[in-house]
């Protein structure tokens, strides 16, 4: 079984704050959460149009672990 990134929890917890009770997140909400362009969510984060929280943070501690 995989194990989760060490900066997932962080990540889910920052998700959580910023979108609070919204479970689904629109590709525009990422950008305004990532402050990115459309492209960069596209290559980076996944090329669907809505995430939820935790695929969110998953990608996001994914990106963090880049350097």
């Amino acid at each position: 079984m995989a194990r989760e990134n060490e900066t997932f929890r962080l990540e889910l917890e920052q998700v959580i704050q910023f979108f609070g009770q919204k479970r689904i997140i629109s590709r525009t909400d990422v950008q305004h959460y990532t402050g990115r362009s459309r492209n960069w969510v596209i290559n980076r984060i996944g090329p669907q149009t809505e995430f939820t929280q935790v695929d969110l943070a998953r990608a996001m501690s994914r990106l963090s672990g880049r350097r």
